[in-house]
């Protein structure tokens, strides 16, 4: 799953004094953000307000580690992305590219994208062991659902031999699913979903992500949090579910200027809407180097409170 540029509504506020929740006082931030249109569609407009910035579409985007890349060749300076893939690529520990992603710079923990399990209704799983034997979507391609996929079933034990894998689209999975044409598929939605809401109504069902296999899973893979979708989050769902979470990010080029990444982080936060209050305390808590912008814009926040 592709994460939106959530700090684009907050943006305008750049331009007042008044939205600075910092004590300290920035130069105006002047240069030029690029992005992929799959970051925020809205982001141009928004910026079009600001002195001395200018923003451009320049990729379509795609999957998490498509943005990446873009983001690590120069085609784009800001994104949004998942905490696992970008810790896998500035570690160079993608399997599709083993070179560093040395550019990559870390501004905000921004929310938490979490893990669902999806059965279809004709289909009887109760738990991870049950997918033996079924067609199951492990993920969109180059999602960073794949990629978590792929080492939990290593770690169950589960080999490639013993289920039907595919890799499908979030757009399909409700068609998918509810059709038979596949028994089960793990995708990763912020909560609650408006996909997994569409699928639960046609009689698809949420199946825990738990057991021990996966806690000692999470002792490897620090980026994994353990967390609970509450009941009654989606139709007919009576019961907590059990599951796993990864942050999700805003990054940036390590050559963004930190006066722009400072004012975009002010922004951000002052803007927040009052049913999503931020978390200062998690936002500095990205698995890669801070870009230095935030670094300072965290320390003076901590300062000034």
């Amino acid at each position: 799953m592709t994460l939106r540029f959530y700090c684009a509504a907050g943006l305008v506020c750049l331009a007042a004094s008044s939205c600075s929740g910092a004590a300290e006082t920035t130069s105006a931030p002047r240069g030029s953000l690029r992005f992929s249109r799959t970051t925020g569609n809205d982001l141009q407009t928004t910026l079009a307000r600001l002195p001395g910035i200018k923003a451009n579409v320049v990729s379509e985007g795609g999957s998490s580690i498509t943005s990446l890349l873009d983001l690590q060749t120069g085609k784009t300076n800001i994104s949004g992305t998942l905490a696992d893939v970008a810790y896998l690529a500035y570690a160079g520990q993608l399997e599709e590219m083993n070179e560093p992603f040395d550019q990559l710079r870390g501004m905000a923990v921004t929310g938490l994208n979490t893990m669902h399990l999806l059965v279809g209704s004709n289909t009887r799983v109760e738990t991870l062991g049950d997918l033996k034997g079924l067609r199951v979507s492990l993920g969109a391609p180059g999602s960073s659902t794949a990629h978590i996929t792929q080492r939990m079933l290593q770690d169950l034990g589960i080999s490639s031999d013993q289920i039907r894998a595919e890799r499908i689209p979030n757009a399909e999975l409700v068609s998918r699913l509810s059709s038979g044409d596949i028994n089960a598929a793990f995708s990763g939605f912020s909560v609650p979903s408006a996909t997994v809401i569409a699928a639960m109504h046609k009689g698809v069902r949420l199946v825990p992500i738990d057991g021990p296999p996966i806690e000692e899973m999470r002792t490897r893979y620090p980026y994994l949090k353990r967390t609970l979708i509450p009941r009654g989050t989606y139709p007919n769902q009576p019961e907590p579910i059990r599951t796993l979470g990864v942050d999700t990010l805003l990054v940036c080029r390590a050559e963004l200027d930190d006066e722009t990444v400072y004012a975009l982080l002010d922004a951000y936060f002052a803007t927040r809407p009052a049913t999503t209050p931020p978390n200062l305390e998690r936002a500095p808590a990205t698995p890669i180097p801070l870009h230095p912008g935030a670094a300072r814009y965290y320390r003076q926040r901590e300062l000034s409170r």
